[in-house]
């Protein structure tokens, strides 16, 4: 008799296996009536999100003091969600409407049909119950069971319904949080449009900024100057995108336990025709965290926050002073004087846009670069009184006369590292600036070395 060989072994066995993954694990072939039972199911098939009117969520098995009490979330008379029960409280809009079409979507995985014991389910004493009323006072109200093995799906019914749904749990776990869940995570809106004025005091050092009439931003304290704009709205920016983390203390018996009886950084907003501002407070960080604890205004209420807003408070004049006071368009400029080393290169720009200099054979280049270094000139910080700045003697003087009428002029004195000290008329400050456009500067107006001449014959 002849030996089968192994392969052939092998080729049955995968045989086998595919009638069984074909036959059993497809299952037959499926009639219309069972692709229809297959279609996904919405729990509530008339549920509309904008009729609700208000969400009672009431956890039954719950041994939490906390959770025993309803949450109640209803919308007032200018259509906002509120927190009216346990305590009344502002709600977060998104996360309601997200739990509205949530459950307006809500659809079945499984169906059971008319199960003979709920309590396979967990229905016999379900785990929550959630109430959607609507304006025309029609009640959706559904009955929370156990968790399938897997954890991914949950069991669900209607008090009046006598099948069994099974769907994503991570819906209804949303529709079963704690209150705080529901609850506003912002301090208040504010931008550069509505802001008027912001004062931030950090350790007993206040920043004042107020805007002007044509709509830019001053430092009024501790010195009054221009301020820089962007930083100034950014702050703001801060302000608004603040996000509250959690909620220890709603009615604090003793501020001071978390440093709010003298905190120790702030921030008031005051926007158009209000008198009083809106505020922010920051007390003392919370032990092995990087949380600060906060308060809202007179809200007695602590809320915590992330240390990354006590370091946004922690503001330096000198970053927040304009920047571009010195910067132009440099389209603009119809001549360049350059003073260096006592000798002056005036470039003038004709009709074509062109830069001529008389004995400079690069004029073209040397004007285009000197313009658009100036009119781009970033001021990096101001010098200290203190600085050796080298400006009773300049190494440059650069005045651009522009076709407004106006005229920048920069006196650049000693070098600090990789940044020079900048002089101007537009201020009685100092600047620091980058020394890159200098050391080009440099190249420009080096003294040419004179060869060395070499020997001529005779003279050997």
């Amino acid at each position: 008799m002849k030996k089968i060989p192994a392969i052939v072994y092998y080729l049955a066995i995968a045989a086998l296996l595919g009638g069984y993954i074909f036959f059993f694990e497809r299952g037959p072939a499926k009639t219309d009536a069972d692709k229809d039972k297959d279609k996904k199911v919405k729990v509530f098939p008339s549920f509309v999100a904008d009729d609700i009117k208000e969400i009672k969520i009431e956890h039954l098995s719950t041994t939490v003091t906390a959770l025993k009490t309803p949450i109640v979330i209803d919308k007032d008379a200018k259509d906002a969600w509120v927190i009216t029960a346990p305590r009344q409280f502002k709600s977060d809009e998104a996360t309601v409407r997200n739990i509205l079409t949530n459950v307006g979507d809500l659809t079945a995985d499984t169906i059971i049909e008319n199960p003979t014991n709920l309590a396979d389910f967990g229905l016999n004493s379900p785990t929550a119950r959630v109430t959607y009323s609507s304006k025309a006072k029609t009640a959706f109200v559904l009955l929370v069971g156990d968790k399938n093995v897997t954890g991914s799906n949950i069991y669900v019914k209607s008090p009046s319904g006598k099948d069994v749904y099974m769907v994503q749990a991570f819906v209804i776990d949303n529709m079963t949080k704690p209150v705080n869940e529901y609850r506003d995570k912002t301090f208040f809106k504010t931008d550069g449009v509505l802001a008027q004025k912001v004062r931030v005091v950090r350790n007993g050092k206040a920043i004042v900024f107020e805007k002007t009439k044509s709509g830019a931003w001053d430092m009024t304290r501790p010195m009054n100057v221009k301020a820089d704009d962007q930083k100034v709205k950014d702050l703001l920016n801060a302000v608004s995108n603040l996000r509250i983390m959690d909620y220890p203390d709603d009615r604090p018996s003793n501020p001071a336990i978390y440093g709010l009886s003298a905190p120790h950084a702030s921030i008031e907003v005051w926007s158009s025709n209000e008198k009083k501002p809106d505020a922010i407070y920051l007390g003392r960080e919370k032990l092995k965290t990087s949380q600060f604890f906060a308060k809202s205004g007179d809200d007695p209420a602590v809320y915590l926050v992330s240390s990354y807003f006590d370091k946004t408070l922690d503001i330096k004049p000198g970053d927040y002073r304009d920047k571009s006071i010195m910067k132009f368009d440099m389209n603009a400029a119809k001549s360049i004087t350059v003073s260096h080393r006592g000798k002056v290169y005036i470039y003038k720009k004709d009709d074509k846009g062109l830069w001529t200099c008389p004995g400079r054979a690069k004029a073209q280049e040397e004007g285009n670069f000197i313009d658009n270094a100036l009119s781009t000139l970033n001021i990096e910080d101001y010098a200290s009184k203190k600085a050796a700045t080298g400006l009773k003697d300049p190494s440059y003087i650069i005045e651009v006369q522009l076709n407004t009428g106006e005229q920048r002029t920069f006196r650049f004195g000693n070098q600090k590292k990789t940044d020079v000290y900048l002089a101007s008329d537009r201020s009685k400050d100092v600047f620091v600036v980058p020394y890159a456009a200098l050391s080009q500067l440099d190249t420009y107006y080096s003294e040419i070395l004179t060869p060395v001449p070499i020997a001529s014959p005779a003279a050997k």
